[in-house]
């Protein structure tokens, strides 16, 4: 969506301008409108629905696009994960990019982690294969069996779209993983792993979307630049509720949203934001190391935390390290 169309491109790398290169995958795009009022009017309203129609010859109806923007459902109580997941299990073995060498192909990969795919994106397996994990990536709809007989020594539940309560096959899987592995979501997946907890989530008036969140680390006080795209939240009261021993690790400053949780007892742990930096900073991409040390020390026979991993001292009783 832009107010004006975008010119010729000006990375070295790029092979057609923005708009052949959607009409060739005959995806719609929207110029001409004014982006600020927009967005000043998504702030006041929250996320409105809408309709977007081409007609070469001008034969648009307007009346029938309003009439099918306000008859569309929304995104609540739809489960999207499973239309963008992967279709069937593959293996990843590209690292990072670097100038000059292309994708990066670590000559040697320590853990096997298995990832639920839910919309994951490339950038966030690079990342895996350079912590120093072997990727293999099963659709979201993998029954928990199917997945922990591929013997990994870690999980990792991706980011993916919309609501995630209708996303049922992913909450009791990772309902079964969190008594066995390492656990690391990011994005839905943190929604999903916290809803495995007995927690729940909300759906967001406008959402955080864009690539300058900022995210406080609550264990060191730091305040990470983050890049986000989603409108539901884990409730922090929730998993107080639940009677799980959960930390709340990272907040989101704007509006005091749960950004990361992990787990007192069991290596589990998850963030709301995206750290791969695909597009956005790279203030947060330790969170790879994070989830690649958890898997170390449980691999050594070490009974570790997520909350360990993320830093933050165990309390003398347990049952004191539940979300505030």
């Amino acid at each position: 969506m832009f107010r004006a169309p975008p010119t010729a491109p000006s990375n070295w790398r790029s092979v057609d301008p923005l708009g052949e290169w959607l009409a060739k995958r005959n995806i719609i795009g929207l110029s001409g409108i004014d982006t600020r009022a927009l967005t000043r009017r998504i702030r006041e309203l929250g996320m409105p629905k809408s309709a977007i129609a081409h007609d070469p010859q001008g034969r648009l109806d307007g009346k029938a696009m309003v009439a099918a923007a306000r008859k569309w459902k929304g995104v609540e109580n739809a489960d999207l994960a499973s239309n963008v997941t992967t279709g069937q299990r593959f293996d990843w073995t590209n690292g990072l990019w670097t100038l000059g060498a292309g994708f990066q192909k670590p000559a040697s990969a320590k853990h096997r982690v298995v990832l639920m795919d839910f919309g994951v994106k490339k950038n966030i397996l690079r990342n895996l294969v350079a912590a120093g994990c072997r990727v293999t990536v099963v659709p979201a709809t993998t029954p928990a069996g199917e997945a922990l007989a591929l013997k990994p020594e870690g999980i990792f539940l991706s980011n993916g779209p919309g609501d995630p309560e209708p996303v049922t096959y992913g909450i009791e899987a990772a309902k079964r993983f969190v008594d066995t592995l390492p656990v690391f979501g990011i994005c839905l997946g943190h929604q999903i792993l916290g809803l495995a907890l007995g927690g729940s989530t909300t759906k967001l008036k406008f959402g955080h979307h864009g690539g300058n969140q900022p995210g406080m680390d609550l264990a060191t006080g730091r305040v990470a630049i983050c890049a986000e795209n989603h409108g539901y939240a884990v409730v922090a009261e929730s998993l107080r509720a639940a009677g799980e021993p959960v930390e709340i690790t990272h907040i989101n400053l704007n509006d005091q949203t749960v950004e990361g949780l992990a787990h007192a007892t069991r290596p589990l742990f998850s963030v709301q934001y995206h750290p791969e930096a695909a597009p956005g900073p790279q203030d947060a991409r330790y969170f790879f190391g994070r989830f690649r040390e958890m898997v170390d020390r449980c691999v050594a026979g070490e009974k570790v935390s997520g909350a360990a991993i993320c830093g933050l001292a165990p309390k003398a009783n347990p049952a004191d390290r539940s979300a505030e």
